[in-house]
């Protein structure tokens, strides 16, 4: 997504004029309720909720064909590769299609005392898995008798 040039300029204008707070310093904080720079950023925030639910679903069906890419069929091969990289467990079961019960007996049983809780969500998924190296989580998935 590019960043709309209105919002451009208002970040600008606050950095040029020196009116940007601390780092923890909200917009809201600063400026005015009707000063033009708050509009932009408000306007473009709205239109980043509005556009979130879409987001989630092209990243779950690129993730998706990520797998369908790499033959990666099997839906226990998936979860495994999923929860490997951190994905979260709603978002396994949903991108995988298990039932709760299956995933702990087949894959959650695997991750028991790591330690090491899912915390990606839907969006950042996708960035990890085409960043991973896929051949050694499918190593790994192979020694683990998922086919």
């Amino acid at each position: 997504m590019t960043i709309p040039k209105r919002l451009y300029e208002a970040m600008d204008s606050l950095t040029v004029n020196h009116e940007w707070g601390g780092v923890n310093e909200m917009p809201e904080e600063i400026l005015a309720p009707d000063d033009w720079r708050l509009q932009e950023i408000m306007k473009f925030r709205k239109g980043l909720k509005l556009r979130e639910p879409r987001r989630i679903k092209e990243a779950e069906w690129r993730i998706k064909q990520y797998f369908h890419k790499h033959n990666i069929n099997n839906p226990f091969a998936q979860a495994y590769i999923l929860r490997k990289i951190g994905t979260k467990q709603a978002t396994i079961l949903k991108i995988t299609g298990l039932s709760k019960p299956e995933y702990y007996s087949h894959v959650g049983v695997l991750f028991r005392n790591t330690g090491n809780y899912g915390q990606l969500r839907v969006t950042d998924v996708e960035v990890v898995l085409t960043q991973e190296k896929l051949y050694d989580l499918l190593e790994e998935t192979h020694e683990k008798n998922f086919g």
